[in-house]
């Protein structure tokens, strides 16, 4: 753990921040059963799976099988999970993906590249997202981890077991009727733009902004073509909120990095726009949904005790103000006894209690795609 705050500012910019989540179901869908005289939904009646692409907010623990440096298999990561042990979520618990196919019905999907990912255990999902990547290919490859092409790759890997376990009928109605999530965009801006001179000189923002749009539009189009028919897809959250980012970038200034928060506001605009002017048209036979992340957060530092909140501007681990990944260790000095109070859990990441908060507000939103009616 670095000595300082200079040192810790050195180490922490050499590894550049290191990132910014049954076949039963397959018989008829039924839109409302009874229980105890209260209306509910079986929602597994209505989504065969959860599918899992991105990053480090969704990465169940696919890095731990990389040689990178981007890791949160050790503690004190996962001390609040099932059987307080880390996993290689970048949390002290549960992602909030975790949590929404827990609402749903199903068990977390399994990481793509652990070993037990095979058999029936891979039929209610799967998560291939890879910490530390994002929409451009070209930020995963600083990490050394896998980015969503070759996460679209491992995709079609699952698509062929999945079929050779159950055959071509069901194993096209679990594709076809799966949630697919997903979570990345983050590292594109702190951990590749914002520190790479040779991006800035190669593009503005509003450009590198089109340039990922385009890289947005291509994937959503490819994960259509290879069969996702059930997508729901995050912007960006106020990237100048992040701890991490404050410390850095802040100036001593109280408050978040508004810059950087203009750019997600920017962003995501040009994003909604695709989604519901360019290519929600398109998605025949399929539901796409863009999914508001960035309200939520901002309701959360605005009134955060309704949420059961104190902290907004350091994570848990350490100082809360720069570790993360390999910064965030057992030795970490100050890591805080108990994260149900924090928005973070580490510089760049939220704590599993937020994840809650997350998790409730982006399954709402995505509630039309588990029962709303298909795009003609």
């Amino acid at each position: 753990m670095a000595k300082s705050c200079g040192a810790a500012v050195l180490l922490l910019r050499t590894f550049v921040l290191l990132i910014t989540s049954s076949v039963g179901a397959l018989g008829m869908r039924r839109a409302v059963f009874m229980n105890s005289s209260k209306a509910s939904v079986n929602y597994r009646n209505y989504a065969t799976g959860v599918i899992i692409f991105g990053d480090s907010t969704v990465d169940a623990g696919n890095n731990n099988y990389l040689l990178t440096v981007v890791k949160s298999n050790f503690e004190p990561y996962g001390r609040s999970f099932q059987g307080n042990e880390p996993t290689g979520r970048f949390c002290d618990g549960k992602l909030a993906v975790d949590l929404i196919a827990e609402k749903i019905g199903y068990p977390f999907p399994l990481p793509y590249l652990a070993p037990n990912a095979h058999g029936p255990a891979i039929l209610t999902g799967i998560n291939f997202a890879s910490s530390a990547s994002g929409w451009y290919d070209g930020t995963a490859r600083n990490f050394n981890v896998k980015g969503l092409t070759e996460q679209l790759g491992w995709y079609k890997n699952w698509k062929n077991e999945v079929i050779s376990l159950v055959g071509p009928e069901k194993g096209e109605y679990i594709i076809k009727n799966a949630l697919y999530i997903i979570s990345t965009g983050s590292n594109d801006w702190v951990n590749n733009y914002y520190i790479n001179p040779v991006l800035q000189k190669e593009y503005t923002q509003d450009a590198y902004t089109t340039f990922l749009i385009g890289k947005v539009r291509a994937f959503l189009q490819e994960l259509y073509d290879l069969g996702g028919r059930n997508v729901a897809v995050l912007g960006l959250p106020p990237l100048g909120c992040l701890p991490s980012q404050i410390t850095l970038h802040g100036k001593g200034n109280p408050g978040c990095v508004e810059e950087y928060n203009a750019r997600s506001f920017i962003f995501n605009k040009v994003f909604i726009d695709l989604i519901n002017n360019e290519l929600k048209p398109n998605f025949h036979g399929g539901r796409l949904i863009y999914i508001d992340d960035y309200t939520i957060f901002e309701k959360i530092l605005s009134n955060p005790g309704s949420y059961g909140i104190t902290e907004l501007r350091k994570g848990c681990c350490g100082t809360g103000v720069l570790e993360t990944a390999i910064l965030c260790n057992k030795l970490s000095v100050g890591t805080c006894k108990d994260a149900s109070s924090y928005l973070w859990w580490d510089s760049f990441h939220p704590s599993e209690q937020a994840n809650k908060v997350l998790a409730d507000d982006i399954f709402n939103q995505a509630l039309p795609i588990l029962v709303g009616p298909a795009q003609p």
